[in-house]
């Protein structure tokens, strides 16, 4: 299972522009915590920071796990048919609105990891 997350994360900083050339990269890397999903804690606390360290880039000082959006106390899933599509509710009430609501109804800030750099 580890193999995949390699895979993963290698894409994160690809997908910003990791060996382009470019400065960007390095700003959307080290500016800021970062936020994850709760059941994702380890890979984004050992082995991100690992992989970072290895390619002498500079691992996140903060890592924050968000909780769920649950559907009658459940993880929604497509498994359990239980998702909501963003974009029906965007289209129906506004980003603005939806925004609020995840930020209001989604456990947040409740997991907090400062991570340790020699």
């Amino acid at each position: 299972m580890t193999y995949v997350w390699f895979d993963a994360l290698i894409n994160y900083i690809s997908g910003i522009g990791y060996g382009s050339g470019e400065n960007h990269f390095f700003h959307l890397l080290a500016r800021g915590p970062s936020l994850i999903g709760k059941d994702i804690l380890t890979t984004h606390t050992v082995y991100w920071p690992t992989m970072l360290a290895g390619i002498g880039l500079t691992p996140p000082r903060r890592v924050f796990a968000h909780g769920w959006w649950t559907i009658e106390g459940k993880k929604m899933s497509k498994s359990l048919q239980n998702v909501v599509e963003p974009n029906r509710l965007i289209d129906t009430y506004g980003v603005d609105a939806v925004r609020y609501f995840l930020m209001r109804e989604v456990p947040s800030g409740s997991m907090e990891i400062s991570l340790i750099r020699p």
